[in-house]
């Protein structure tokens, strides 16, 4: 230790407690965080975006773009070979701020790797600029993203065994009159 002191050795029960308290607290940070993209175009070309997912058989893919009323978009997933050119679900149309809100879902048919490609077409012809927000939720059909609940529960529940067994074991100095 800096400074010529001395510090005990941690014990494996903090280890244990630490550690699982931690993956806990990773699991609903990697559960809670979804954020979407932003993005930015200016031009009268045909721009596009590209995402790459590894899905597993029956996942959901959900996409919710929203985009500038003079834009057309066309959503493309693709897999070996296979592409496949989604419909949106749902249009909500505000008249006042002439922005669109395009939903699409997807579900994977077999287990691989997945690129969708989101294409923007400015429809009016004229040079514009467009911005919006690309947000993309995926639904697992297995639960393999709650695994390290289980896990984190085990190794703070053993961290809290260890440390009453620790507790227990202590020689306590008394004086008996």
């Amino acid at each position: 230790m800096a400074g010529g002191g001395s510090a005990q050795a941690m014990k494996i029960s903090d280890v244990f407690i630490v550690v699982g308290i931690s993956i806990l607290v990773a699991g609903f940070i990697m559960h809670a965080w979804v954020s979407s993209e932003p993005y930015e175009f200016e031009g009268e070309d045909l721009e596009t975006i590209e995402k790459s997912f590894v899905l597993f058989k029956n996942d959901k893919l959900e996409l919710e773009v929203t985009i500038p009323s003079e834009h057309s978009i066309v959503v493309t997933i693709s897999k070996e070979g296979e592409s496949f050119d989604l419909e949106s679900t749902t249009d909500s149309i505000s008249e006042i701020v002439k922005i669109d809100s395009a939903f699409y879902q997807f579900t994977a048919e077999s287990s691989g790797e997945y690129q969708m490609f989101i294409k923007f077409n400015p429809t009016n012809g004229n040079i514009s600029y467009s911005e919006g927000e690309i947000s993309v939720d995926i639904q697992r059909n297995l639960f393999i993203d709650f695994l390290p609940y289980p896990i984190g529960a085990i190794s703070l529940a053993f961290g809290i065994h260890k440390r009453k067994e620790e507790n227990s074991n202590d020689v306590i100095d008394a004086e008996i009159d």
